[in-house]
């Protein structure tokens, strides 16, 4: 098949997807506003140049138009429903699988009315929706006008030959902690607020009053990390707390199996694929009280789980991971079974895969048990 993918390029979800398809001999071609290159996928630059957004994103669309126009692809496959997600709409191309990222499903269609009736269009004129959780599904069906019928969850998922338990020293040795620390890791970008990592770094001075063993690594793949530096200062970590940009995806599995505890408790979000990379790895796990988080993680059984912003909780569930070695170790135990039957990245992509071919060869072998009806998020 020769396919055209409309996402945010230099951009890992992105490049492993589209890498997938190419290694499978597909023709691939990503049209972006960030290009880089991918190998074996011809990159195409749709950035133009006006005065104003309006008028760029105009000028964009006509770039994308053209291009889909002189490829012909079998299929388009858009990713991120607010700007790519209209860009995929406006083109008027089908068939068109159209896959949602997290917030924006969850935040930008409700800003304003303009965005909600742009999302509302892309989501109406898609072929196939694809998404990373039932809750972002079940959202983009009953609050947007989605087709439940025709909506699939696939997860990002994991590579269980690189995300698997493993003894990790000498990682844990470079970021200065030591075999007896108890050492909680937070991953979470530092770009918008809702990601909670201040609430992380207050239950984490509460901890670290009646816990002196334990360290605490603060990681961004995004946005920087200056204003989180000065609260751990603030906080009085100095010196227990170790804050970061991005880590390399090659370096995220010996960071994760270097620390004891992972903690990601937005107030908004999609199935964090950082989460399901260390229940991979058999970590003890925090999470917040997201639908898409309780898809994954049982509270006490697979991890804990504390409403967003609630720093009394969180701070409880870090001290009993302290002092509790066998629950960690109890609750890592289950969530890498549970890892290990679900977040496969081949059997999720080859989810997809099926999807494209249904709508290209209309062989209608369509991956219902990944349905949001067979899921139970289908009713309206």
């Amino acid at each position: 098949m020769r396919l055209a993918f409309l996402s945010i390029g230099r951009h890992i979800h992105t490049e492993r997807w589209i890498r997938w398809f190419a290694a499978r001999g597909h023709d691939c071609h990503l049209l972006t506003v960030q290009p880089g290159p991918i190998e074996g996928v011809a990159v195409h630059d749709i950035t133009t140049a006006g005065p104003g957004k309006p008028w760029r994103y105009w000028r964009s669309l006509g770039r994308v138009r053209r291009l889909l126009a002189d490829l012909q692809p079998d299929l388009l496959n858009t990713h991120f429903l607010t700007g790519y997600g209209y860009w995929g709409d406006w083109s008027g191309f089908h068939p068109n699988v159209l896959t949602v990222w997290g917030d924006d499903v969850y935040v930008t269609p409700f800003e304003n009315p303009v965005k909600r009736w742009l999302a509302r269009r892309a989501l109406a004129s898609c072929d196939a929706l694809t998404g990373d959780s039932v809750d972002i599904l079940r959202v983009a069906c009953r609050e947007l006008g989605a087709d439940p019928r025709r909506a699939y969850r696939v997860l990002w998922g994991v590579d269980h030959g690189v995300f698997r338990p493993a003894v990790a020293t000498e990682r844990r040795s470079a970021f200065g902690f030591g075999a007896d620390d108890v050492v909680y890791f937070s991953p979470r970008s530092y770009t918008q607020p809702y990601y909670n990592i201040d609430v992380v770094i207050e239950a984490a001075a509460r901890v670290r009053e009646r816990e002196p063993r334990a360290r605490f690594l603060f990681a961004g793949y995004e946005g920087d990390p200056a204003p989180f530096e000065a609260l751990v200062a603030r906080a009085g970590l100095d010196g227990a707390a170790t804050v970061v940009g991005r880590i390399p995806h090659g370096e995220f599995a010996a960071t994760i199996n270097a620390c004891d505890v992972f903690i990601s408790v937005p107030s908004v979000d999609a199935t964090a694929v950082s989460l399901l990379e260390a229940m991979s790895c058999g970590k003890a796990v925090i999470v917040s009280s997201l639908a898409s988080a309780l898809e994954w993680v049982t509270d006490g059984e697979t991890g804990r789980v504390v409403p967003p912003r609630d720093v009394d909780q969180l701070a409880t569930a870090m001290l009993e991971y302290g002092a509790r070695p066998d629950r960690r170790r109890a609750h890592g135990t289950a969530a890498l079974a549970r890892a290990r039957t679900e977040f496969g990245f081949e059997a999720n992509m080859a989810l997809v895969d099926r999807i494209f071919t249904s709508l290209v060869d209309a062989r209608a072998d369509w991956p219902e048990s990944a349905s949001l009806e067979a899921l139970g998020g289908g009713a309206r």
